[in-house]
């Protein structure tokens, strides 16, 4: 037992481990934060307001020039259930071109908590893209 201890001992220390090495990679250039590309949508926003009763809705999304050929922004206005979000309207723009923004107000009920739900999709042709986006809960 003692013998083939050793012998264990001695092929662990003379044979070579394969070792791997990460690439050096000068990280003063490059950039930090994680980008990603998208083929026909190049900017999304939104803003989201309650003050006095109404509801301030903004969203707008860019396309390419001469790429996005149509752009649509859905934007559903949800009020907090008891277990759910429950949608209380939807809001549409639909553009034959490279944008489309959605400039709303809503009455809100004082007390409710409300968030969006949002969904931006561009078209190049019959190909299109989508990204959706969900804000923070705003108590009316």
């Amino acid at each position: 037992m003692v013998i083939t201890a050793l012998c264990l001992a001695a092929c662990l220390t003379t044979i070579p481990i394969p070792q791997a090495k990460a690439a050096d990679i000068d990280v003063s250039s490059t950039h930090s934060d994680v980008m990603l590309f998208m083929e026909y949508i190049s900017n999304y926003d939104f803003d989201f307001v309650i003050s006095n009763g109404k509801a301030r809705i903004t969203a707008r999304m860019d396309g390419y020039l001469g790429i996005t050929t149509k752009c649509k922004v859905t934007v559903e206005l949800q009020e907090k259930g008891l277990l759910f979000w429950n949608t209380v309207e939807t809001f549409n723009a639909v553009e034959y071109r490279d944008f489309a923004e959605v400039d709303t107000t809503y009455n809100v009920t004082s007390g409710k908590t409300y968030r969006l739900n949002i969904t931006f999709t561009a078209w190049s042709g019959a190909d299109s893209e989508t990204q959706t986006m969900t804000s923070e809960s705003i108590k009316a």
